[in-house]
């Protein structure tokens, strides 16, 4: 029932996501938008694309180095684009409960651990698009607030609450005692197994966390995120010159982390691979803050997401079949009872 709770709401939200941003449009002219253009700077966004997961691995090593060293490279960016196409093809963000089973099965990383870690990641790709948004007033002075009168409000709560949960986590990871006393008062009714279990996960999580007992790494893990999010703007930047916004509409890299921060927020809903999302908000960026052509902001956002999300789909099927991951464990995984027998 629960699982089919998920795939009714993400078909829900991709299909309404979907109708908001093409209502309305002239099919006839979007083909023809679509076959007009230059699909080689299409292509040159693969390039960003694969180096920005590159990055990514590299900075999960960082935060899984604390539970265990010289993690093969290979393993981790193989478990990276195996979560990152589950996302695309299973509801409610499935692959980030398939990323700790893969780094397990490959490393034998405990998956409370690494599920910890890939939380950690969300906040860092949280604060980090606030930081871009933060910055979106240097690069565009037009009607942004009138466009997204909800963006500044919702940035501040959204800033807020990922900073208490950080700190809130790091604090409980610090003080296990405390974690102790919690569990305790939770634990005392079930049985010694169960307690024992809830027990383990819970530390298993906070784990995850151990990074922040190293500071001489936080610069590092800085800077990775930094050069992530740059290939992500780098990314949206190129097929500008595809659809001929940068000489039409004079777009170019400061439009383009525009695009790329709103955007964001459409790869957030948990729809598969932000399908809908992804498309609303792109198009509205795009339409409403430098008024390009409807048409036209609309087969910019099918032919990047498609890109995106064709790309990533097939390179982690590639690493799935690989690895020899199985579909019928995968489908079993979560994040309570995979800790259990580590």
């Amino acid at each position: 029932m629960k699982n089919t709770a998920k795939y009714v709401l993400s078909v829900f939200l991709t299909l309404l996501f979907l109708y908001f941003a093409f209502k309305g449009t002239d099919f006839v002219q979007l083909w023809v938008t679509l076959r007009s253009a230059n699909y080689w700077w299409v292509l040159a966004m693969l390039p960003p694309l694969m180096l920005s997961h590159l990055f990514r691995a590299w900075r999960w090593e960082y935060l899984l180095r604390p539970v265990k060293q010289d993690l093969r490279f290979r393993n981790l960016f193989s478990a990276l684009m195996v979560g990152y196409m589950m996302n695309n093809i299973l509801p409610a963000r499935a692959g980030e409960l398939v990323r700790p089973y893969a780094i397990n099965k490959l490393e034998g990383v405990p998956r409370g651990t690494a599920f910890g870690t890939v939380f950690v990641e969300r906040i860092f790709d949280i604060v980090s698009f606030m930081f871009v948004i933060a910055l979106i007033p240097l690069v565009y002075t037009g009607p942004l607030t009138q466009a997204f009168p909800w963006l500044e409000e919702a940035g501040l709560w959204i800033t807020g609450v990922t900073l208490v949960f950080l700190a809130g986590f790091a604090f409980l990871m610090v003080r296990r005692d405390i974690v102790m006393k919690i569990l305790g008062s939770v634990t005392r009714r079930l049985s010694a197994r169960k307690a024992q279990l809830v027990e383990h996960i819970a530390h298993s999580f906070l784990d995850g966390f151990l990074f922040l007992k190293e500071p001489k790494n936080y610069f590092t893990i800085g800077i990775l995120s930094v050069i992530v999010w740059g290939l992500y703007i780098v990314m949206m930047y190129l097929p500008f010159y595809a659809f001929g916004l940068t000489e039409r509409y004079s777009l170019g890299m400061g439009a383009a982390m525009v695009v790329q921060a709103i955007s964001s927020i459409g790869i957030v809903i948990p729809t598969p691979g932000g399908t809908g999302p992804y498309h609303y908000f792109t198009i509205q960026t795009l339409t409403k803050l430098y008024g390009v052509d409807d048409e036209l902001a609309k087969s910019y956002a099918t032919v990047t997401h498609a890109v995106g999300f064709i790309s990533v789909t097939l390179v982690g099927i590639f690493y799935f079949l690989r690895d020899r991951l199985h579909m019928s464990e995968v489908m079993r995984q979560d994040p309570v009872k995979g800790t259990a027998g580590e």
